[in-house]
């Protein structure tokens, strides 16, 4: 690949959206010490005939794999100044400043409001020595999309066992009150503030009783039946939220599409408790030849392994170490997913055998 060194506009990089697949900019404002976290760079984004290119509901990311092979995606962690001016600062995580040495490669994209990719850029950057840095254990493979997103799961989950709180607190409440005017009743019965069978009442109202009426005795005993009802209402609310779907598996048929091939793919769900779990697909799988950056139909799962699925993502394996595959679905119910694979090194028209492991949260109501 044909490199060049990078160029500048009023004092920013320039980012040439026109450029060729088999070139690439090396930019050394992006090479950064082991240990850097947070690196600014600062961009402007150029098209046809070197005019400022519209970022406008547009998204960038950047994505490589570093010397030991090791693939990160940023995730959007861009800061715009000017969208109709294509100019940008982009921060660097420090997961890409791990290893010491030159990517292996590397790319910015840009992403519509579809999220599709509309165009890539290659360039070249290098990590340095650090002086006295401290490791935080192994490089890591990294995506910033799926730490986003676990967050924003976690964030539900935390609401919805808050709202559940919420509600078993209310029923308490309750039947508290119901306790409440029941002995009030009793007090007023006890204290011989209602007439009563047997006893010297005095009526200085008028009284009117229509039908059949016949008291037997009317103590606290009595109004046992009644308690028994309101603490049945309250054990039923409580029964209704127990937890005893923790910890169980269960297990669904998964299947190649168009051409997609697999012997021992398996598709679990596990559930963490009744009302959150998490759905995985794992297994060796032959996919048919596919062009980049086009998405495919390529597995089907029973429908009842998507039941409320939130979002589908990929643990990148060391495998697919040439190429970034995108596992999606459409809906959380439909059974059907679609790959894009992203890569300029794989044979578009060979088919890629690939050991792939995916998944999604679920919830239920």
């Amino acid at each position: 690949m044909e490199e060049i060194q990078e160029a500048y506009r009023n004092g920013r990089v320039v980012l040439d959206t026109t450029m060729q697949s088999d070139m690439c900019t090396r930019i050394d404002e992006m090479n950064g010490h082991q240990g850097d976290n947070g690196r600014v760079v600062k961009f402007v984004m150029v098209g046809q005939q070197g005019k400022p290119y519209n970022m406008t509901g547009k998204t960038l990311d950047l994505v490589g794999v570093d010397s030991a092979g090791k693939t990160k995606i940023s995730g959007n962690t861009m800061t715009m100044i000017n969208p109709s001016l294509g100019t940008l600062d982009f921060t660097i995580p420090g997961v890409f400043y791990q290893q010491v040495g030159d990517y292996d490669r590397a790319y910015f994209r840009i992403k519509d409001n579809n999220d599709q990719v509309v165009s890539t850029i290659n360039v070249m950057f290098s990590t340095i020595q650090g002086v006295g840095y401290l490791t935080q254990g192994d490089d890591q493979i990294y995506n910033g999309y799926v730490d986003n997103n676990m967050s924003r799961i976690e964030q539900k989950v935390a609401d919805f066992t808050r709202d559940m709180a919420n509600m078993l607190d209310g029923t308490n409440n309750a039947a508290k009150l119901a306790r409440q005017a029941m002995n009030a009743v009793l007090d007023s019965i006890q204290t011989n503030q209602v007439a009563t069978k047997g006893g010297n009442n005095v009526f200085t109202g008028q009284n009117t009783f229509h039908g059949n009426v016949q008291i037997d005795k009317l103590n606290s005993s009595a109004l046992q039946p009644a308690y028994d009802f309101a603490s049945n209402l309250v054990n039923a609310a409580k029964a209704s939220l127990a937890d005893n779907e923790a910890g169980k598996t269960y297990k669904y048929n998964v299947w190649g599409v168009n051409g997609t091939r697999t012997n021992d793919a398996v598709c679990k769900l596990i559930k963490f408790n009744k009302y959150v779990g998490f759905c995985y697909i794992e297994g060796n799988f032959t996919f048919p030849p596919m062009k980049n950056y086009q998405q495919y139909e390529v597995i089907n799962v029973d429908k009842e392994a998507m039941n409320g699925g939130i979002w589908a993502f990929p643990l990148l394996t060391a495998q697919n170490d040439k190429e970034v595959l995108y596992f999606h679905y459409n809906t959380g119910d439909s059974g059907r997913i679609w790959v894009n694979r992203q890569t300029y090194e794989v044979d578009e028209n060979k088919p890629d055998s690939e050991f792939i492991q995916i998944g999604w949260f679920c919830s239920w109501r």
